[in-house]
């Protein structure tokens, strides 16, 4: 009886496999050999399932957003609105060694997508994700829509890409750091 694969298990591990080969190799490194050798698979099985490496590319930033938005749905709900929010901006950074991983794929892959035509679209998709979220974050603590909601929000979301940039440079800035400055800029939305 031939085996069952999950395909949707492979597609995950081969793109994490994509994910180390960019962390630790970059970007130039990222092949269809060197993934396929990162997942200890045949380079055949990885081209049944990417047939190209733009497909690749496009999914693991594809797993990235998935992979927040997961996290966020499992988090405790809290009644401090002020808490839930600081709560799901933290899935969004780099804050420890998954999370690192995540973004430092998302970033070098984000900027392949500057000039790759295929990857915009996927790479817009995520960056529409954070800016709906930033959105979301700005509506929830100023409910009186006090100051230019559109503006708080673009402003949030370029701390959050600013935030993150800076974690996965080496000794710019640590987690506890990014997180305080994230928590004065949320007290500073909240007080209006």
């Amino acid at each position: 009886m031939p085996r069952l694969i999950d395909h949707e298990a492979r597609a995950a591990a081969l793109a994490e496999a994509a994910w180390r080969v960019l962390a630790r190799d970059g970007i130039l490194r990222l092949s269809v050999r060197n993934v396929a050798e990162e997942a200890g698979l045949a380079t055949a099985s990885l081209r049944r399932a990417f047939p190209t490496q733009t497909a690749l590319r496009a999914y693991c930033l594809t797993l990235v957003s998935e992979r927040v938005q997961e996290r966020i749905r499992r988090l405790e709900p809290r009644a401090d609105v002020r808490a839930a929010v600081e709560d799901r901006i933290a899935q969004l950074l780099p804050l420890d060694a998954e999370r690192r991983l995540e973004m430092e794929a998302f970033i070098a892959i984000g900027v392949l997508a500057l000039t790759d035509e295929e990857l915009q679209p996927h790479y817009r998709r995520a960056h529409d994700l954070i800016a709906g979220a930033c959105v979301g974050v700005v509506t929830a603590l100023r409910p009186g829509g006090a100051g230019s909601p559109a503006a708080e929000a673009a402003r949030l979301h370029a701390l959050i890409d600013g935030l993150a940039l800076h974690l996965v440079q080496p000794k710019a800035i640590g987690p506890d750091e990014a997180m305080s400055v994230l928590a004065l800029h949320l007290d500073e939305l909240a007080q209006g």
